[in-house]
């Protein structure tokens, strides 16, 4: 099995090189899929990252729950620090927000957020792994994810409440049949790409 940096390189070709007008279509599959979760449904406070590069577009999640009265909070990145600090965020437009650190939009005003406080989390990876066999593990379920090598994100859901359910957002073309782990990885309880939510629950 290759090793994370070579596979976060391989990973991150797969996904650049899928057509940008089939990442749209997905994404919009993708949000609508997250939309209609449950656990979605009943949170009031909703964590989701702002998309950059070939990401999944997480726009439309953002724009419904700000629309339906939901509150949602985004990550912000402390370089060489292990503070997983989050924003709430009011709106999506450009002028609320800057370019920071590792060329992301951060939010002009900073309106922090408890982790305590949020109700489900939905997390960006590069490849993830979700064997039909796999059992669950103690920390959250049964796929693996391949990150960045930030470390912000095992941070961050070791951090949140038991009971927060901590989804990924990806592409099928994403899905890998193994990922080597470490005693810091944090699984996730279901990662949805553009054909709904796996392990298929």
């Amino acid at each position: 099995m290759p090793d994370k940096k070579t596979l976060r390189a391989q990973m991150q070709a797969v996904r650049d090189g899928l057509p940008a007008s089939q990442r749209a279509e997905w994404s919009r599959r993708i949000c609508a899929h997250a939309i209609n979760l449950p656990a979605y449904q009943s949170a009031r406070l909703v964590h989701c990252f702002l998309s950059i590069r070939s990401e999944v577009d997480t726009r439309p999640i953002i724009e419904h729950a700000l629309a339906h009265g939901k509150r949602v909070v985004a990550p912000v990145f402390v370089k060489g620090s292990v503070e997983t600090p989050c924003t709430e965020i009011l709106s999506l437009d450009d002028d609320e927000f800057e370019i920071g650190r590792f060329n992301l939009r951060v939010p002009k005003i900073m309106r922090p957020a408890a982790l305590a406080e949020i109700d489900l989390v939905f997390v960006p990876l590069l490849a993830f792994a979700a064997p039909e066999d796999a059992p669950a593990t103690s920390q959250a379920g049964r796929v693996c994810r391949l990150g960045y090598g930030i470390g912000y994100y095992d941070r961050l859901l070791g951090r949140l409440r038991p009971d927060t359910p901590k989804i990924g957002l990806a592409f099928a073309a994403q899905r890998v049949a193994a990922l080597p782990t470490e005693a810091h990885d944090i699984c996730l309880h279901a990662v949805i790409t553009e054909a709904g939510l796996l392990p298929g629950a």
